[in-house]
C-alpha cells in the first residue's frame, strides 16, 4: 500500500488512538494540564511510525526499467501493437493468456531496447565504401608484390573482411529481432482476437462447452510465441556479446 492508503488504514487509527487516549489517561489522572496535547501528540506519532513501515514493507516490487525502442522505428512500432493488444486481452473477462501475454510483452520490450543496441554497434562499424574498399584489397592480395608489401595488404584485407563480418552478423542480427517482433505483435493481436470471440460466444449463447480448451489452445499459442522471443533474444545477446562487435 501507498503512504497515504497506510494513513487511512483502520488498524492504524485504531492502534493510534487506543495508544493517544492511553497516554491521555496516564496524564490526566495526575491533573496534568498538557495530558490532551501529550496524548494527541503521541496518538499522531503512532499512526505516522504505522504508516512508514507500512508502505515500506508491504510495498510492492516495481517492474525494472526498460530502455525502448527509437522514437519513430519500426522496433516502437511493433512494441505498441503488442501493447494494445495485450491491453485487450488484459479487458477480456475470459481468463487465461493474459498473463502469458505480458511475459510476451515483456520480452519484446527487451527485444526493443536491443534494436538500440545493435543499431548503435552498426553505425560504430558500418561505413560508406567498406564493401568497395574489401573488394579493392583483396583484388591487390591476389596480385604479385614484394614479400614485405604482400603481407601487409593481405593484413589489411583480413582486417576489413572482419569489418564486414561483423557488420553482416549486425544487420542479420537486427533483421531478426524485429521479424521476431513482428510476429509476436501479430501474434497477440490474433490471440486477442479470438479471445474476444470466445467470450463474445460464450456472453451470447450461453455455451461454455468447448470454451476452456479454446482458451488452453490459444494460452499455448502465446506460449509458443515467447519461446520464438526467447530464441532471439539469445541469439542477438550472443552477436553482441562478441569479441569483435561494435569494433570500429
Amino acid at each position: 500500500m501507498s503512504l497515504a492508503d497506510e494513513l487511512r488504514d483502520p488498524w492504524g487509527l485504531l492502534v493510534a488512538g487506543v495508544s493517544g487516549g492511553m497516554a491521555w489517561a496516564v496524564l490526566a489522572a495526575s491533573a496534568s494540564a498538557v495530558a490532551l496535547p501529550v496524548g494527541v501528540g503521541i496518538g499522531a506519532a503512532v499512526l505516522g511510525v504505522k504508516a512508514v513501515s507500512g508502505a515500506l514493507l508491504h510495498r510492492e516490487p516495481e517492474r525494472p526499467a526498460v530502455a525502448g525502442p527509437r522514437r519513430g522505428s519500426a522496433a516502437e512500432h511493433w512494441l505498441t501493437r503488442a501493447e494494445d493488444a495485450v491491453r485487450v486481452l488484459d479487458e477480456l473477462t475470459v481468463t487465461g493468456a493474459a498473463s502469458e501475454a505480458h511475459d510476451v510483452l515483456a520480452a519484446v520490450e527487451r527485444l526493443g531496447a536491443q534494436t538500440v543496441t545493435v543499431e548503435k554497434a552498426l553505425a560504430r562499424v558500418d561505413a560508406a565504401g567498406l564493401d568497395v574498399e574489401a573488394a579493392r584489397l583483396a583484388a591487390a592480395a591476389a596480385r604479385p608484390a614484394p614479400a614485405g608489401v604482400r603481407s601487409e595488404i593481405e593484413r589489411s584485407a583480413a582486417a576489413v573482411r572482419d569489418r564486414v563480418a561483423v557488420r553482416d552478423r549486425l544487420r542479420d542480427t537486427h533483421d531478426t529481432v524485429l521479424a521476431r517482433m513482428q510476429s509476436a505483435a501479430l501474434g497477440l493481436e490474433g490471440v486477442a482476437a479470438r479471445m474476444a470471440e470466445v467470450e463474445a460466444l460464450a456472453g451470447t449463447t450461453g455455451a461454455s462447452d468447448g470454451t476452456a480448451s479454446q482458451v488452453a489452445a490459444l494460452t499455448a499459442e502465446v506460449e509458443g510465441l515467447r519461446s520464438g522471443l526467447a530464441e532471439a533474444e539469445a541469439l542477438s545477446r550472443r552477436v553482441l556479446d562478441g569479441p569483435s562487435a561494435g569494433t570500429a
